[in-house]
C-alpha cells in the first residue's frame, strides 16, 4: 500500500515551521506494517532526522528528493513548493 503525505511547511505555535522528519512519521503512521510504537526502533536507526530536516530547510526554486528504506518500505521525501513524503 502507498502512503502520499503532502504539506506546506506550517507554522506551529512556537513559531518554527514543522520539520521535514515530522511529515516523514506521519507517512510512516498512515503505511500498513510499520508498527511505530513498538519501540524497536526509531527513525534515527534510518535516517539522521535533523539531517533530513536541513536539507529540506533551504527554500528556492530547486527540487530537493532524497529516498530511503525504513523496516523495508522505500521512502521518498520531496520539495517543490511543499513537501510530499511517499511510502511504499
Amino acid at each position: 500500500m502507498t502512503m502520499w503525505v503532502s504539506t506546506r511547511p506550517e507554522r506551529r505555535s512556537d513559531g518554527g515551521i514543522t520539520p521535514v522528519h515530522e511529515i516523514v512519521i506521519k507517512a510512516l503512521e498512515q503505511h500498513d506494517g510499520i508498527d511505530l510504537d513498538s519501540g524497536e526502533w526509531t527513525l534515527y536507526d534510518y535516517i539522521d532526522p535533523d539531517s533530513l530536516d536541513d536539507l529540506f530547510s533551504k527554500e528556492g526554486n530547486t527540487v530537493t528528493s532524497v529516498e530511503f528504506t525504513v523496516k523495508g518500505a522505500t521512502v521518498t521525501v520531496w520539495q517543490d513548493g511543499e513537501v510530499h513524503a511517499k511510502v511504499e
